[in-house]
């Protein structure tokens, strides 16, 4: 089920319907909107039954809003969460990584939060202890060499056995010891490709070119091209807000350039 356009009176009214027994909703879709730490913390207290959360991009949150769903997470049937540009601090990260250990949760995307090592190393420290996690993304957060080091030494440590198949680390800041069959990426469970910080920019150009490239295959195969993919909300208010300055700037200088 999905929603767009909520806040944080509508999380009332969610967590009343999840925990009654009559519900039957077990994936909740609510990226991009409105929603506080307030709204993610009474959301957290009636899971019910539901199986998938998505709040990513829900640009009002702070670190409270990973807490509180930390908190609920061993008692809730959560198998995956997305908090992806949710503003997940390293107190949210470490709370979550605990929680870990005993959630039946299978798959954690916290993509763009800017928590760096301080946030990967809560994971880390608990990766060979996991019995149900399969997929961490920890893509673009900013993360350096040593917390891929201490990632890297979580998932090759002989004397743990953890349960994860996929840690997505693109979009850090590794150096090339980490890259190019090296370090961490000789793993196969763990993606580190494009390692340099991309500006929305880039990232829309790459995401454009996919796009063609998908047309393109779809055109010479006889079918029918696929609808443009659309860039996450998070993404587009970056080239907003990045648009506003340059217009800002460029204002600036035609006015230093009147006056002379």
């Amino acid at each position: 089920m999905s929603f767009s356009g909520i806040a944080d009176r509508t999380c009332d009214a969610l967590a009343l319907s999840l925990s009654s027994g009559a519900c039957r909703v077990t994936e909740l879709l609510l990226g991009g909107n409105g929603i506080t730490s307030k709204g993610v913390t009474t959301l957290a207290a009636g899971l019910g039954a539901l199986r998938a959360l998505d709040l990513s991009a829900n640009l009002r949150m702070d670190g409270a809003a990973a807490v509180a769903l930390a908190k609920a997470l061993p008692s809730s049937s959560l198998h995956s969460l997305r908090l992806a540009g949710c503003k997940v601090d390293k107190k949210g990260c470490g709370r979550l990584a605990a929680a870990l250990l005993s959630s039946p949760l299978s798959n954690l995307d916290l993509e763009s939060n800017r928590f760096g090592n301080d946030g990967s190393d809560e994971f880390a420290w608990v990766l060979g202890q996991c019995d149900a996690l399969t997929s961490l993304s920890l893509a673009d957060c900013n993360i350096e060499a040593d917390g891929a080091d201490e990632l890297l030494e979580a998932l090759s440590d002989p004397d743990a056995k953890p349960s994860l198949r996929s840690l997505d680390l693109r979009w850090n800041q590794l150096d090339a010891s980490h890259v190019g069959g090296n370090g961490i990426s000789a793993d196969a469970r763990v993606d580190v490709s494009g390692q340099k910080q991309k500006s929305a920019e880039e990232r829309q150009t790459a995401h454009l070119e996919q796009t063609w490239q998908e047309a393109k295959a779809a055109k010479a195969a006889g079918k029918k091209a696929p609808p443009p993919k659309k860039l996450p909300k998070w993404v587009r208010e970056q080239q907003a807000q990045q648009q506003a300055r340059n217009a800002a700037s460029q204002a600036g200088q035609g006015t230093g350039d009147a006056m002379g």
